[in-house]
């Protein structure tokens, strides 16, 4: 099963690749618009997708797509444009960025050493960001990324973990430090609502942050599959999804689940307008969330769709085989 952005794990890389990291070169693949595409994003002017082997590619129509050299062959899984600042993250704890909307990047973060994936990044303005992760991997710049300091954020755990966590931070605040680097959940991705910040994660993991991730609250819900998005949509509505078709809206006081007609794992929440959004999913899946509830379809191929940006009429998406677009149907 393809999950969101952890699903795909390089097992080799070809000679060239290799040389071509030691040499800290980019590796321009002549078929880099049809491989695995982890996320898009745009600014005003630019779509930029990234995806495995360090792939990132620009477009100004979302149909003409150019790769830019970039200096890593790490699989990238997440991307943030801010104006022309844009930044990039990834496997080996990678963190890349462009000052000017993708042409040229540089590494900002890299340690490979902590063998941990970062899943998402947000900037909520040039300077403030965090980037998130597996294990509950938590970075946080002040800076604009030339600096990056590791927070740990024992408030994710889960409730069945924590009555033994405290018992041991009161014992031994030493191997309480390491054991919470190897029990935190995995870290998803995190999206932002005016200054609300939300959180989706492993093992039922939802949570809020009213002050930009120094704290968070972790949101009651009766499951404990993964979820891979949440999202506030145009239209107030709040979301999560995740494994197993699973489809939740926060009525403002508890999460409630919606008749989900798909089993297929669902990877990202698109708002479309202020009445429509689309989830996103393996196999292919589409689903349309209305006022009439949720519709399923399926694209052709069946292969897996990871995240998507809104052109017009048009959904542009990123998959496990490229770019795809398709007409926003009524």
């Amino acid at each position: 099963m393809l999950l969101k952005k952890l699903s795909f794990t390089l097992l080799f890389l070809l000679p060239s690749l290799a040389s071509a990291e030691a040499n800290n070169q980019a590796f321009i693949a002549p078929l880099a618009v049809e491989s695995l595409l982890l996320d898009i994003t745009r600014n005003s002017d630019t779509f930029i997708v990234v995806g495995e082997r360090g792939h990132i590619l620009r477009s100004a129509d979302g149909d003409h797509w150019q790769q830019v050299q970039v200096p890593t062959l790490s699989t990238l899984t997440a991307v943030q444009a801010l104006d022309q600042h844009v930044w990039a993250v990834g496997h080996d704890a990678t963190i890349l960025k462009s000052t000017d909307s993708g042409q040229n990047w540089t590494v900002q973060y890299r340690n490979p050493e902590l063998e941990k994936p970062l899943l998402d990044v947000l900037f909520f303005n040039e300077k403030h960001g965090i980037a998130v992760g597996a294990y509950g991997l938590f970075l946080r710049t002040s800076d604009g990324g030339e600096n990056w300091v590791s927070e740990l954020h024992a408030e994710l755990l889960n409730p069945d973990d924590k009555e033994y966590m405290d018992e041991l931070k009161q014992e031994d605040e030493t191997f309480y430090q390491e054991e919470l680097l190897s029990i935190l959940p995995n870290i998803n991705r995190v999206s932002i609502d005016g200054t609300t910040l939300y959180m989706a994660g492993e093992a039922g993991l939802l949570a809020f942050s009213n002050d930009m991730g120094t704290s968070w609250q972790r949101m009651d819900i009766d499951y404990s599959g993964s979820f891979f998005d949440i999202k506030r949509t145009q239209s107030g509505r709040l979301f999560a999804a995740g494994l197993r078709g699973n489809v939740y809206e926060f009525n403002e006081q508890e999460w409630i689940p919606l008749a989900s007609p798909t089993t297929f794992t669902l990877n990202s929440i698109v708002s479309v307008d202020k009445r429509r959004s689309i989830i996103l999913g393996n196999n292919g899946a589409v689903l349309t969330i209305d006022d009439n509830g949720l519709r399923f379809s399926q694209t052709d191929e069946g292969k897996s769709l990871i995240n998507a940006e809104v052109q017009n009429n048009k959904l542009l998406a990123v998959s496990e085989v490229g770019i795809k677009n398709w007409v926003i149907k009524d």
